[in-house]
């Protein structure tokens, strides 16, 4: 009986903590990290300010948390486009695209995530968060230069250079205060663009 309890007690704790970290999520995505308070967050999510502390130790805590599941998700987009049949070029070109439109499809989740003031626990988390777009960036481009496709001697300052541009590239357009409003078909174009460049910067050049 009460190993029931316990099981049943542990579900509830997973419940309230999920249901806290999405209703950050919401917030972040509505009006950015300003928006996501303790308070607002716990009134979104059916639960107690006290309730939140007992699960994260402060606000930054609960946005690392946010950073972390979402960059997570892209991760997974990510390597799958890597461990694909495509060649090294395609898969490039469709991981740059990809994430940026993904970026542009959630403009405000996706400026505070990576562009939006915050304190230095929170940027720690973006700069690890940053490593592991490289890490996969790299297999793409290792790929290629076993493949012939590219002929790279420093793959992880060419990845650092892919990742900047697929990630700064996009500031201006997600910035809130330009009040930008992109239709599908500028997204399309927009993406293509960066992959473009980003494939044309590393493909081997004919002699």
């Amino acid at each position: 009986m009460s190993y029931k309890r316990s099981s049943l007690m542990q579900e509830r704790m997973e419940q309230n903590r999920k249901a806290i970290l999405s209703s950050a999520r919401n917030l972040i995505s509505e009006g950015g990290f300003k928006d996501a308070q303790i308070q607002t967050i716990a009134e979104q999510a059916g639960v107690s300010s006290g309730l939140v502390y007992r699960y994260f130790d402060n606000k930054s805590q609960v946005l690392i948390e946010v950073l972390s599941e979402a960059i997570n998700t892209e991760l997974l987009v990510i390597d799958a486009i890597t461990e694909s049949d495509l060649t090294a070029e395609q898969k490039l070109h469709k991981a740059v695209a990809t994430f940026v439109k993904r970026a542009l499809n959630s403009p405000q989740l996706a400026y505070s995530l990576m562009f939006e003031p915050v304190d230095s626990t929170v940027e720690h988390e973006r700069f690890r968060v940053k490593q592991l777009i490289k890490q996969s960036v790299i297999k793409i481009l290792a790929d290629g230069n076993a493949s012939g496709e590219f002929v790279l001697e420093d793959l992880n300052t060419t990845a650092l250079c892919v990742v900047g541009a697929m990630t700064f590239v996009v500031v201006e357009p997600l910035d809130p205060a330009q009040n930008t409003k992109f239709d599908q078909q500028h997204k399309d174009y927009f993406s293509k663009q960066i992959a473009d460049f980003c494939v044309d910067a590393v493909r081997r050049k004919q002699a």
